[in-house]
């Protein structure tokens, strides 16, 4: 396939499934693993999209990835928990602390759940909405081990994984707000991204292993590192959050912070939840939350035709226009499902009969 093609969202989330069903998932575990996925690309975010596959295929294969099992919870009060992973799929557990944290907050007003040991956790933002969606205020950290891309504000080396974390509030008659960031300049698929796509990188996302300032890609993948949050005038302020994140998400959980004897490839999750009703009556927190957005939406444009937006407007337009019009399937994209069916034992049938199902507009 030569040119970009579009693609329903439900065709794209069945493809998925079943490569993940060869790959040795259970039904339902691959039919949630392929919902978030999708979900991604539906929102803009193809680094944690369908793109995805072949990785978690090939983690599968290495034993990084331990498909038909559930989280287990290893420590539980009741305003807290913490559950073990055993590296399952990184969207079943999350989801699963998501859930436990806003259950919790409903009687205690506030709770904290920590997932260690898990595999990727995909974005951060599905699990903000899940928990707006449930009632709940949201703050989300996450670690990566093996995984240190990001050198510290003055060093050279990685030290830090990329460490996003995420907030969500409520807002009543209205949409979330959501903000979920990389405490890195930028998310490491996106530079693999353009890494794949044979794309140089803007100036200030990467150095190369000498330190030094580099639009080449794959200078990250040959010893070099992701700049912290605010790149090489701010850093220090990315640094400092990717700190705490680390802590929050590795120490907190006892799945650990990042650091030279952490080898094996997961996720550390950590979450908490705030029921709002519990703490001002008659919704208040959640009108006020609407007041003030309507307030910040207000302000006269800097440039006219563009209104100012709300953390997650953006990634809610595109969905929609995804959903009315069809996802758009580059051709690595069809390349990278067809590689991970491959490497599943998936008919590469499956691969051709949707692409038949694909328009050009």
């Amino acid at each position: 396939m030569s040119a970009d093609l579009h693609a329903t969202p439900r065709a794209l989330e069945d493809l998925t499934a079943k490569i993940l069903v060869a790959a040795g998932a259970s039904e339902n575990e691959a039919a949630v693993v392929a919902r978030y996925l999708v979900m991604s690309d539906l929102v803009g975010h193809a680094s944690h999209g369908v793109l995805r596959v072949r990785q978690y295929v090939e983690q599968i294969q290495k034993g990084e990835i331990v498909c038909r099992i559930e989280p287990v919870v290893v420590n539980d009060g009741p305003g807290f928990a913490v559950l073990e992973g055993g590296l399952g799929f990184g969207q079943i557990g999350a989801e699963h602390a998501t859930r436990l944290a806003c259950a919790k907050a409903k009687t205690q007003g506030i709770a904290l759940v920590a997932l260690r040991n898990s595999a990727h956790v995909g974005r951060l933002g599905d699990w903000v909405a899940l928990a707006a969606e449930l009632g709940c205020v949201s703050f989300h950290f996450v670690n990566t081990l093996s995984m240190p891309r990001v050198a510290p504000w003055g060093g050279r080396e990685g030290r830090l994984s990329t460490n996003p974390l995420a907030w969500g509030m409520p807002v009543a008659g209205g949409a979330p707000i959501v903000v979920d960031l990389t405490t890195s300049v930028v998310a490491e698929g996106k530079v693999r991204l353009n890494r794949d796509a044979g794309k140089p990188v803007p100036k200030g996302w990467i150095v190369d292993r000498e330190g030094k300032s580099t639009t080449d890609a794959k200078a990250l993948y040959d010893g070099g590192s992701l700049l912290p949050l605010g790149g090489l005038d701010a850093g220090h302020k990315g640094y400092a959050l990717s700190l705490m994140v680390d802590l929050m998400a590795g120490a907190i959980s006892g799945g650990g912070a990042s650091g030279p004897d952490r080898i094996i490839n997961c996720n550390n999750f950590t979450v908490i939840a705030i029921d709002p009703t519990l703490l001002a009556a008659d919704d208040w927190i959640v009108t006020e939350a609407a007041r003030f957005a309507e307030w910040i939406k207000s302000a006269t444009p800097a440039v006219d035709g563009k209104p100012v937006l709300l953390p997650g407007d953006v990634e809610r337009h595109t969905r929609a226009r995804h959903l009315r019009d069809g996802l758009l399937v580059s051709a690595g994209a069809i390349k990278t499902l067809t590689d991970a069916a491959t490497l599943a034992g998936a008919p590469v049938k499956l691969v051709e009969d949707f692409i038949s199902t694909m328009s050009p507009n």
